[in-house]
């Protein structure tokens, strides 16, 4: 296949697609008659010819996304109908956070930094998706565990965790009120390694009701 034509099918198959797509599975598209590197390397020309265009191609959650422009984001909020305000909110931003960073943890954990019940904040982030269970602790009333999922990473528009701010960058935004959580989670990429399979989705042990995370 030509250059140009495995481009456009690239770039084609990444408009029609409803999430990142990876090289992995462009090379089960092209029945591997394509090697990886090559498709890398297309993928990463059309990156560059993207930063001329009203779109952008991105690199997100293991994989590549076309996506709108931050500039015409309000425009496409109209155009969709949604709400502007429906975002996360502080709460749940400094819990996403915790848990991002120290995951997998439990509500228990999670409320021990912050100081308040967070029952709450972990069913709306549960409901976005950005959260899931990730089996339970072999402690005593076996609390869920929990950390961030491949949505997460969508939503803020990273490769992986490992593009998280370090506890440095983290220390110039505050996430609280008055507070600075960075001393509280006390944690950096650098300090515990990442598991494999850091940010993907993983199915529950056993049913996922947040209330039950309470005993650790």
């Amino acid at each position: 296949m030509e250059r140009e034509e495995l481009k456009a099918v690239i770039e084609n198959v990444l408009f029609a697609a409803d999430q990142p797509v990876s090289v992995s599975q462009l090379q089960d598209l092209f029945a591997e008659t394509t090697e990886k590197t090559v498709l890398k390397s297309a993928l990463d020309e059309l990156v560059k010819e993207y930063q001329s265009r009203n779109l952008q191609l991105m690199e997100v959650a293991e994989g590549y996304q076309l996506m709108t422009r931050h500039d015409y984001s309000d425009w496409v909020r109209k155009f969709m109908k949604l709400d502007k305000t429906a975002k996360l909110s502080q709460p749940s931003l400094d819990t996403l956070a915790i848990i991002a960073y120290k995951q997998p943890l439990t509500k228990a954990e999670v409320e021990e930094i912050r100081g308040v019940d967070s029952s709450g904040v972990v069913r709306t982030l549960l409901e976005k998706k950005v959260i899931a269970p990730s089996g339970r602790k072999k402690v005593p009333g076996r609390p869920i565990l929990y950390r961030t999922t491949r949505k997460f990473l969508e939503y803020f528009g990273l490769m992986d965790l490992r593009d998280l701010p370090t506890l440095e960058d983290f220390k110039e935004s505050e996430l609280a009120e008055g507070q600075d959580l960075s001393d509280q989670i006390s944690l950096t990429f650098d300090d515990q390694a990442l598991p494999d399979d850091a940010g993907v989705e993983a199915q529950p042990a056993e049913p996922s009701d947040p209330d039950a995370s309470t005993g650790s």
